[in-house]
């Protein structure tokens, strides 16, 4: 029997070794030395995680919204922001892919 446990760890490796992931690295270390901007995204992260938590009690309101909306305008303002969103955004894809490619059995099954 296969312990996929062990696949699944010699993934994280891999990872850690892809173009995307050592971009990704590398714009967040680029984002720390940029103290505004570093500032900017811990703050932008809260928010997410407080709107994350509202709306899973049903309290999000339209200010939310607004707040979340000026804090995504305000991390324009910043070249390193930009550039890990977009490192993070290419990491995603490719994680879509592999996801993809694991899941291929389940829907192989599901097709008859």
């Amino acid at each position: 029997m296969v312990n996929i446990y062990d696949t699944a760890n010699q993934m994280e490796q891999d990872l850690k070794q892809t173009q995307q992931y050592q971009e990704l690295k590398a714009a967040y270390e680029a984002l720390k030395a940029d103290e505004k901007a570093y500032a900017c995204f811990k703050e932008l992260q809260d928010l997410q995680g407080q709107l994350q938590q509202k709306q899973m009690q049903g309290n999000i309101t339209e200010d939310d919204f607004k707040e979340l909306q000026e804090a995504g305008a305000k991390a324009k303002e910043f070249e390193a922001l930009q550039t890990l969103m977009l490192k993070e955004q290419a990491l995603s894809m490719l994680m879509d892919e592999v996801s993809k490619i694991i899941f291929q059995p389940v829907q192989e099954l599901y097709q008859d």
